[in-house]
């Protein structure tokens, strides 16, 4: 049976929250730190920041190099998980088969209220307009849909910002006319692997012999395969439940070779 799942992606989370709720910082440069001193990473960017070239782990430094006068602010966790759980009671309503995949991201499998992509696209801009009058206008959503978890995500990561993407078997080709590094979970260790393979496009991957795959680079090769392929490997795990961490990483104040200062 062929399933309708929405993969769902608030745009630049952390710094839109604290836009949202602060209107001063709108329209501006912001970047959200895990600390404020100049060697502190920026974990999250605004739309505005990010066009000025400030990415996630970018430096507090270097971020005022590339925009003097962005506005940096320490992140609230407890402020992110509020508004996730409000923009995730938006999602439950639509279906029970609800999977939290990150605290800004979801899956939803609408197959039981919709019997077609148009009708998961309808929800998938109620559920955008619901978050903007129910949760603050400043959150903006990415939305892909199609009938797996894989393919629902990549139309999601590659969908406009604040847009919407479908992926369906007759546009399953075209979508996938782009570089292996585009999908979900394939990074440029793997990416060496199979440009060894003579496969350097998700489409080189679709139609790739499986078998080969297999023996080649074991059952995740044929993951892979099956993947782009629209076959599908996982659905959406009903009762899951969101992360309660922002992250676990931490970078020092200063940089230093002092052991007694690295100890404490």
């Amino acid at each position: 049976m062929k399933r309708f799942i929405l993969h769902v992606d608030m745009n630049s989370y952390f710094a839109s929250v604290e836009q949202q709720a602060n209107p001063f910082l709108r329209g501006k440069s912001v970047g959200v730190c895990a600390y404020l001193s100049p060697n502190g990473a920026i974990i999250a960017s605004s739309v505005e920041a990010k066009a000025k070239g400030i990415r996630t782990a970018s430096r507090v430094v270097d971020a005022k190099v590339l925009d003097p006068k962005i506005i940096l602010v320490e992140n609230e966790p407890a402020k992110y998980r509020t508004v996730t759980t409000r923009i995730f009671s938006i999602l439950k309503e639509y279906t029970d088969n609800f999977e939290p995949y990150s605290i800004d991201e979801a899956f939803i499998d609408v197959t039981n209220a919709v019997d077609s992509f148009a009708a998961a696209h309808k929800i998938g801009e109620e559920i955008r307009q619901r978050i903007f009058s129910e949760v603050g206008e400043w959150l903006k959503c990415s939305i892909g849909i199609s009938w797996t978890k894989f393919l629902a995500k990549f139309a999601g990561d590659t969908a406009p910002k604040g847009g919407t993407k479908i992926i369906s078997p007759e546009n399953l080709a075209a979508s996938l006319d782009c570089p292996v590094t585009e999908a979900w979970g394939i990074a440029k260790g793997l990416e060496r692997r199979l440009r060894m393979l003579g496969i350097r496009t998700l489409n080189e991957l679709r139609l790739a012999d499986a078998i080969r795959l297999k023996k080649s680079l074991g059952m995740v090769g044929y993951y892979l395969w099956a993947n782009v392929n629209g076959q599908e490997i996982s659905v959406v795990t009903k009762g899951a439940t969101p992360p309660k961490s922002i992250g676990h990483s931490y970078c020092l104040p200063k940089q230093t070779t002092d052991h007694e200062y690295l100890d404490k």
